[in-house]
């Protein structure tokens, strides 16, 4: 997949952490996408150059939606951590 060399600016947060600016660029913004689940051609259309404020929520909208699919899976693969800490708790302490 081709993108260009055009960089954004994100806006990093947490819990009671301050913002910080950082530079991306498209290509390391794909890969990111990428990295997530999304395809190519959600990425190229992601990456398109609208600009109006229906595209710019229907990005964030998709971004949420890929967070939340990612944080899903975290959790899935914790609660299995957990379990398997429990299980080699029993057997060390039997």
């Amino acid at each position: 997949m081709s993108t260009g060399n055009k960089t954004c600016t994100l806006f990093l947060w947490g819990d009671r952490m301050k913002v910080t600016n950082t530079s991306i660029s498209d290509k390391e913004l794909a890969e990111v996408l990428s990295l997530a689940g999304m395809t190519d051609e959600q990425i190229k259309a992601f990456l398109s150059g609208c600009c109006d404020k229906n595209c710019c929520a229907e990005k964030v909208r998709i971004l949420r939606s890929a967070r939340r699919t990612l944080l899903d899976s975290i959790h899935r693969e914790q609660a299995l951590l957990d379990k398997l800490d429990y299980a080699l708790w029993c057997t060390e302490h039997k």
